[in-house]
């Protein structure tokens, strides 16, 4: 279930490269573009921190993802994830899906796995 605005700390200082509303493409690097939806963002925050107990609890609580499918932002915070090994700080995306065999799935991903949609002028 994904949090109110209202329960989550404040945005970092910077702002966020996607906006409310903004139609977006998930797909992760080409060597596996497969996408990870988490059903939390303590979950994903604690996932791009290196901190999770096994395989079987990260797939417990995220939904695999076919890249290229469409999704909707419905939340950004930006620059809350604080990867373990790399200091590039990342947006958290606060997502529902428009495409695919999970269609409507609301959930979370890493800015990392978002790519912006052009637009046609």
């Amino acid at each position: 279930m994904l949090a109110l605005p209202s329960e989550l700390p404040a945005q970092t200082g910077r702002a966020c490269e996607l906006n409310v509303g903004d139609r977006i493409v998930l797909a992760a690097d080409s060597a596996d573009p497969d996408v990870f939806v988490w059903d939390s963002r303590a979950r994903l925050l604690a996932y791009v921190a290196g901190e999770w107990k096994s395989t079987k609890d990260v797939l417990a609580h995220t939904a695999l993802i076919d890249p290229g499918t469409l999704a909707l932002v419905v939340f950004c915070n930006a620059g809350v994830g604080r990867p373990k090994y790399n200091g590039i700080n990342e947006d958290i995306i606060g997502v529902r899906l428009l495409t695919g065999n999970r269609r409507n799935l609301w959930g979370w991903v890493r800015s990392g796995d978002v790519h912006a949609m052009r637009h046609a002028r």
